[in-house]
Order: structure tokens, then sequence, then C-alpha cells
């Protein structure tokens, strides 16, 4: 391994940890305090990130946020271990910490409530995928304690404990292409996998969308930003009213434009979406 190689995601957890770390108490609760205030820099140096949910960006970015958090989680995990007391609280501690400071930040940020929801798709997409791929004795425990600080903070913007298996196989998921959006509204509706509407998109997609001067391109850009639209909804604290507000602005129209042979319309419709979700959620 030369100095400055980036390793991948899966790479990185492979690499060896150390040996275990015995400490003594004082020497663990002083640990405790350099890594807790530390922890408000694993999402700090990462603002903007929220926009790299794409497939040629994700696997960098996650790589970028896991080797920072990577020294800063591992510290904390070898405090928590070995200080008295129940670990739960300190976990608390060093969530309440980090998200007390993130608050002094967006305070004087000129939309508090912006500035809020980037950090919150910052930790929930990469920081929270991070740590649980660490696979600490307290990465899951420091992770369910985070959120629903989180929740009990701003129970009106909550988010979802996700894992960064869930998110990369997403980009993966080439066969879905175009679809991927409306799988995920059919999904969210309990909907099956061969129901008519994506039976009918896909058909779209493979047959009139393909033929356009665009459509190969086209195809190829909504792979790759399409996963990281769906991630961002999933992971997000308006999950059900976004899709119902994708099925009524558009899916519905566009599959009634397929019915009706209006092939061209149903297209506009989907660029429209598409284009209108990437701005609200990668950019």
């Amino acid at each position: 391994m030369f100095c400055g190689t980036r390793l991948s995601a899966d790479e990185l957890l492979d690499t060896p940890a150390g040996p275990a770390v015995s400490l003594a108490p004082d020497e663990a609760a002083s640990r405790f305090d350099a890594a807790k205030k530390q922890l408000p820099s694993c999402v700090r140096r990462f603002r903007g990130y929220q926009k790299k949910v794409t497939k040629n960006e994700f696997e960098a970015a996650f790589s970028d946020v896991y080797q920072a958090a990577e020294p800063v989680f591992r510290a904390l995990d070898e405090a928590v271990s070995a200080m008295p007391g129940s670990p739960d609280a300190r976990l608390l501690e060093g969530a309440a910490a980090l998200l007390d400071e993130l608050e002094l930040d967006w305070a004087q940020d000129r939309s508090p409530k912006g500035a809020r929801e980037d950090d919150k798709m910052v930790i929930a997409i990469f920081l929270v995928p991070a740590i649980r791929k660490l696979a600490l004795a307290t990465s899951e425990d420091f992770c369910d304690v985070l959120q629903k600080e989180w929740v009990r903070r701003y129970p009106k913007a909550p988010f979802y404990l996700g894992s960064y298996e869930e998110i990369s196989t997403g980009f993966r998921k080439k066969i879905l292409g175009l679809c991927f959006i409306t799988t995920a509204v059919c999904e969210e509706e309990g909907k099956p996998d061969d129901c008519e509407e994506l039976t009918a998109f896909r058909a779209f997609r493979d047959g009139y969308l393909k033929s356009c001067p665009d459509g190969e391109a086209l195809i190829r850009e909504y792979y790759d930003i399409a996963p990281g639209i769906v991630t961002c909804i999933n992971l997000g604290s308006e999950r059900r009213e976004t899709y119902r507000a994708i099925r009524e602005t558009w899916l519905a129209p566009c599959y009634e434009d397929l019915q009706n042979g209006r092939l061209a319309q149903c297209k506009d419709r989907y660029v429209d979406m598409v284009r209108t979700l990437e701005h609200r959620f990668l950019s």
C-alpha cells in the first residue's frame, strides 16, 4: 500500500485492527473526552457530501468519511468499553455533545433549518453507515442512541439508520435503470415487482426511450443519480409524503400517457421528475 492511496470501503473493512487496548480508568476518561471533542469534525469536514450520492461519487466519498471517522470512533469505543458505569450513558453523552456542537453551527447559518437538513443527510448517508461498517462493540449502540437523540430534539425531521451495504447495492442494480424511482414508489405502496405499472415503464424504457436520439444517454444518467435520490428519500424524514407526491405529480400522469399512447409526453414528464428530484436531493 502506498501513502496517500484511497482505499475502497471493502478494503478498509478488511484492514486488520490493532491489538485490544487495556486502559486504566483515568486514561479511558481522558481518551473519551478527546474523542468526544473530535466527533463534530466527522460531520463538519464533509459538509456538501450529501451531493455525492451518485454512482460515480459515492464510493470515494464514503471512503473519505470512513477513514476520518475510524480513529475517532475506535478511540471512543475503547474508552467507553474501559470506563466504569453504563456504556449507554457514555454513548448518549457523546451523541449529545456532537449535536450540541452542530447546533451552534446551524444557529449561525443564514438558513438554520437547511443547514440542519444537510448535516442530517451527511450523518444518515455517510457517518452512520461508516460507524456501522466499523463493526465495533459499541457501533450499533452509538448509532441507535444518536438516532434517538436526534428524534427527541427534532421529532418532525427524523432520519433512519442505513448501512453501507444497502446504499452501495443500490448503485449496482443496473437492471432497474430508469425505473428505479418508479420501483421505489411501487414498493412503498406494497405493489409487486411485476405489477402492471412497472411492466409498462420497463417496456417504455426498453422500447421507445432507447430508440430516442438521447435515450441511451438519459438512461445512463438516471442510472447514475436515481439510486442516490431514492437513498435520500428513504433515509429522510418525509419518505411517505415524498413518494405520494411523486405518484401524484409525475407517475400517475405518466402512466396515463403510456396507456393512451402519448409516449413523448411520458418522456417529458419523466425527465422533469428526475431533474426536479435531482435538484431537491443532490444539488
